[in-house]
């Protein structure tokens, strides 16, 4: 093999003069030869000194870099291998990193296409006016926590820690983790984090609404107070919770269309109901009559809302706060203290203790025979109260017993 040409310049004298320059150098730095001229050889020494002095400094500094690397990649493929992963799948993973940060956006602008979406899905009746005033009460508290942050630097701990930090009940505070949940959701598919951080969060531990871990509700008695004490705006909704056990969430979303009063039922459609199914709820002939002056071919349920219910509302329009308003108004003022879905939970109770079926009540109610055993029956409801809270008519009704 040849010798391998040395990249460092080298002073010649030329037989052959240069118009009038005798002395040149010679190198290859980049593997190519280069040649400079000179007058005189002191002249070409310094220049191929200086040069030399550059490409020494070059090639020291190269190696340092490639030596720095090298052991930069060695424990980086030492830390990996336990994993086993590649450095290539290190940078890859970086990589992909970097681009969604790339994608994201702020959290404050995440928040103002979160709320324009809930306004679109308010307006088209795919969610109800409580659920929309909810979420946007939570979302507010995520944008002063987050604000200009970006999304996809928010970790689960972080949400975790905001969500602990609410000066809320357990009960409450798995609420506003299942809104922010809907929040993150969106910046899934709006492309600006690959997953949502509350995901691996765990739903907080509730204790029970009362000491004793009972359902609560009222008794007959102060039932009728209760209706007696009612605005007539209210009394359709406080029927079909009362008489007909229907989750407040639900009648918040029924429509009159879906009360068949002259077939004594109503239907809750799959789509509106808790557990994702359809079912239908007997009208007893008590609930008929507190219902016959109200009912309509179609409409919501809710009351109209009242000018003080929030900033932008509309008088006389549906709303789940006006309804909400008024029956916590008739609730003082019949003195009686309204449990949270207190008429679904005084239904089921007084169902059970009268027709004396659990599958009869679970049925009606859309409910498990396992839980009606586990938190409705010895409630303290006698059959004589359940008797009379069938019993509970209109003034201007015919106070008949209930179906068989």
């Amino acid at each position: 093999m040849g010798r391998r040409a040395r990249p460092e310049y080298a002073v010649h004298r030329s037989k052959r003069p240069n118009g009038g320059m005798n002395w040149y150098i010679i190198g290859r730095p980049d593997g190519k030869r280069i040649r400079a001229w000179f007058t005189s050889k002191e002249k070409a020494q310094a220049e191929a000194t200086e040069r030399n002095t550059k490409l020494r400094k070059l090639g020291s500094e190269a190696v340092t870099v490639d030596n720095a690397l090298i052991e930069q990649a060695k424990e980086a493929a030492r830390k990996l291998e336990p994993h086993g992963k590649t450095i290539m799948d290190a940078v890859r993973h970086y990589l992909d990193h970097l681009n969604q940060i790339s994608l994201s956006v702020p959290f404050s602008a995440l928040a103002a296409q979160v709320r324009a979406e809930f306004a679109r899905r308010l307006q088209h009746n795919e969610v109800s006016d409580r659920h929309a005033e909810s979420l946007n009460e939570a979302l507010k508290k995520l944008e002063t926590r987050f604000g200009e942050r970006l999304v996809s630097s928010i970790t689960t701990e972080e949400v975790r820690t905001w969500l602990l930090g609410l000066p809320l009940a357990a009960k409450t505070r798995n609420k506003h983790r299942g809104y922010a949940g809907q929040v993150f959701n969106l910046a899934v598919d709006y492309g600006y984090v690959t997953s949502s951080p509350v995901t691996k969060i765990k739903k907080f531990r509730e204790r029970a609404s009362e000491e004793d871990g009972e359902i609560s509700i009222l008794s007959a008695e102060e039932t009728e107070h209760l209706f007696r004490a009612a605005t007539p705006e209210i009394i359709p909704f406080l029927t079909l919770s009362f008489f007909c056990g229907i989750r407040r969430a639900t009648l918040e979303r029924l429509d009159w269309s879906e009360v068949k009063f002259a077939e004594k039922r109503a239907i809750v459609p799959r789509y509106k109901s808790k557990n994702q199914k359809r079912y239908r709820v007997t009208l007893s002939d008590n609930a008929i009559e507190w219902l016959r002056p109200y009912v309509c071919k179609n409409g919501s349920l809710l009351a109209p809302a009242l000018a003080i219910n929030r900033p932008g509302a509309r008088k006389g329009q549906p709303s789940v706060v006006g309804t909400r308003r008024r029956i916590l108004e008739a609730a003082a003022k019949a003195g009686v203290t309204l449990p949270d879905n207190g008429g679904r939970h005084t239904f089921i109770s007084m169902h059970v203790a009268h027709y004396e079926s659990i599958d009869k009540t679970a049925l009606e109610s859309d409910n498990s025979p396992e839980i009606i055993k586990a938190d409705y029956l010895d409630v303290g409801v006698t059959r004589e109260d359940a008797d009379a809270f069938w019993k509970i008519f209109p003034e201007h009704g015919t106070q008949t017993p209930p179906p068989p």
